[in-house]
Formats: structure tokens, sequence, C-alpha cells
């Protein structure tokens, strides 16, 4: 188990960070120390596990309200595959919020290729400028 700190470290996602997740419902509330509400945070690797993946839906421009809504009453289906009840619905709401972000991810990749070729065309442009200057 770990506590706040170290998954903090571990992620390379602040603590205040976790926090919120937690608070406006990205994260599920973890367990606590002694079982009690004021205890400390603890977290396994299942924890950590489903906590870079939802970083990484944010790192990729994800809104957290689509992230709050892929993560909505926890993982029914976690990453190791243990099944938990009541998963159709869910299942169809992740899937199409997932469809849309691939959707998205792919049109700023294209993007991002478009100016990656204009930006290696400038280059190209002022390399062959200080070439000539250099003969």
């Amino acid at each position: 188990m770990y506590s706040i700190s170290e998954v903090s470290k571990i992620t390379g996602i602040t603590a205040y960070t976790l926090r919120f997740y937690e608070k406006v419902g990205i994260l599920p509330n973890p367990s606590r120390k002694d079982g009690k509400e004021t205890g400390r945070r603890r977290y396994d690797e299942g924890d950590i596990r489903f906590i870079r993946f939802i970083h990484g839906l944010k790192q990729t421009g994800m809104k957290l309200e689509d992230i709050a809504s892929f993560a909505k009453d926890g993982c029914l289906l976690d990453l190791d595959g243990r099944e938990m009840p009541d998963i159709l619905d869910s299942l169809h709401l992740r899937m199409d919020i997932l469809d849309k972000h691939i959707d998205w991810l792919e049109r700023q990749m294209e993007h991002l290729e478009q100016v990656k070729t204009v930006a290696l065309e400038k280059k190209a442009y002022y390399s062959a400028m200080l070439n000539d200057r250099s003969k």
C-alpha cells in the first residue's frame, strides 16, 4: 500500500491534483489507514494503474467532464479483467467517450503532421540560405 505522497512520486501527479480528482469524482475514494474516514489515504497497485490511465487521458486532451463520466462509479471492468455487475450501459458510455477521444486525437495528429511539414520546409529553406552565404 502507498501513501498519497508515494503515489505522487510514482506517477508524477501532485497530491493536490489527486485530492482534486477524488473530490470531483474522477478518482474513487481510496481506502484509508485504519479504515477511518479521516485516516491517511492508502493506494494499491490497481489504484496506481487507474490513476496513470486517467492521467494519460488528461494529458492527451480529454476534458475533465468526459474523464469523470468515464470514471463514474469507478472502473466497473478493472484493468485486471475482473468483471463487476451491471456494466453494459457503463461499457457503452466508456466506448463512446473513447471513440470520440480517439477521433479527436487522430485529428490532432494530422494537424501536428501538417505543422511539422511546414517547419521542416522552413528549416530546409533556411539551411539552403546559410549554405549559399557560406560559398
